[in-house]
């Protein structure tokens, strides 16, 4: 039975009203800041979860509306959710019939900064859950200096004693911000698997979603391979299946979603088969440990969060690897309800990474990119001699090796002067 639910907007954020349809019970809320062990205890929850705008109290509302404020998106409705959800097979059913043989030792690496206890928690229950014991080197928790009310540590460490998992879990902390991308650099480092799966904080993992990833990386070791990114509603928390897609980029290198046609899945082994990406979206991927270091990491030099998955896309396309996308891989992620995360005080961080990425990259395309963002021109976007010095040392190819081979579609149209 399902609780339908149909959410309004309201002055302080959004909230449910119930339908006229038969609906669960409402779930009595346990804070899982206050008592750990109590929330953890909790089932597979069979009653309604979903925050209803009739009917909450005032400590409700209050919860809501800084969880919303501090998360974008409904901690209260997560919190009610509960620890655990097994969302089941997720992919298509003649991923069971595949069989995978890779057996290398996987660390899980998942950077946080202001993030909500629950949504993590439920996280690490899945995996644990839904990974096998013999594949799961650890899981790397590293927190990118979130203010205060929101440090994780110590109920992180309270958890791994409770579930007797403190052996698997690698918690870490950085006391000043260093944003996404260096912390995931700084966090990889600790990680001992010979691959890394990089997660973000708010996730939950289907039935059998590493193998598909482990297997293209045992036969090809310079593959990063993508997870099917399945979308959990920030509202409702409700899990949805989202079309098998590709990803790819514009001359802004601005990230987009490249969606394939109807066609493609009338031969069947496509439904199983990876096939190859331009780029990635960046939050899920698998690599070997040894690899990711081999081709550089992310760039030190770029700032908090912004065109790290282009650059990595691209660095990893030019220097004689691939990326892959593993259908039979489905992971669900909560896309918020906007970015509620700052930034670096004065600066464009996104404009800053990708200028540093065309400066490296791009070669003589790099007026295309001028092109599409023409502030661009104007942005002082450090040193990058580490950058070139590994591109010649790895000796990587050109963009027009990557356009003719790897993504045709982003061809630049050249008008003929009149």
């Amino acid at each position: 039975m399902r609780a339908f639910v149909l959410c309004l907007a309201v002055v302080s954020g959004v909230f449910c009203e119930e339908t006229p349809a038969e609906t669960l019970p409402k779930c009595p809320h346990i804070d899982p800041y206050t008592d750990l062990e109590g929330w953890l205890k909790l089932d597979e929850r069979k009653c309604n979860h979903t925050t209803i705008a009739t009917g909450i109290s005032e400590e409700e509302k209050k919860r809501y509306d800084e969880g919303s404020k501090a998360f974008a998106f409904d901690s209260l409705a997560s919190e009610n959710l509960g620890p655990s959800r097994d969302i089941g097979k997720q992919a298509h059913e003649l991923c069971e019939k595949q069989n995978y043989d890779a057996q290398l030792s996987t660390s899980v690496v998942v950077i946080h900064h202001n993030e909500a206890l629950s949504v993590l928690l439920r996280m690490l229950n899945g995996i644990f859950a839904k990974t096998p014991a013999n594949l799961l080197k650890e899981i790397v928790i590293y927190e990118d200096a979130s203010d205060e009310e929101h440090q994780l540590n110590g109920h992180l460490e309270k958890y791994g004693k409770i579930k007797g998992v403190s052996d698997k879990l690698v918690i870490a902390r950085n006391q000043y911000r260093q944003g996404l991308i260096r912390a995931k650099v700084h966090a990889s480092r600790l990680a001992t698997g010979e691959v890394i799966v990089f997660m973000d904080s708010h996730c939950e993992v289907a039935d059998r979603w590493l193998e598909p990833l482990l297997q293209p990386i045992k036969e090809n070791p310079k593959s990063v391979v993508l997870p099917v990114v399945d979308l959990i509603n920030p509202v409702t928390f409700e899990y949805s299946k989202s079309m098998v897609a590709k990803s790819g980029f514009d001359w802004g290198l601005n990230f987009k979603w490249i969606y394939l046609p109807w066609s493609y899945f009338e031969t069947e082994e496509n439904h199983v088969k990876p096939f190859e990406s331009p780029a990635m979206s960046g939050g899920l991927l698998a690599i070997r440990r040894d690899y990711f270091k081999e081709i550089g990491e992310y760039d030190m030099g770029m700032e908090i969060w912004g065109s790290e998955n282009i650059e990595l896309s691209l660095k990893v396309w030019l220097c004689g690897g691939r990326v892959l996308v593993a259908p039979c891989s489905r992971i669900g992620h909560v896309f918020r309800m906007r970015r509620p995360y700052t930034s670096k005080p004065g600066m464009d961080t996104a404009l800053y990474n990708a200028v540093r990425v065309a400066k490296t990259w791009l070669g003589d395309h790099e007026k295309y990119f001028i092109k599409a963002r023409p502030k661009g021109a104007k942005i002082m976007f450090g040193d990058i001699s580490e950058n070139v010095q590994l591109k010649e040392k790895l000796q990587c190819k050109d963009m027009k090796w990557f356009i003719d081979n790897v993504y045709p579609d982003l061809k630049p149209i050249v008008h003929e002067e009149l």
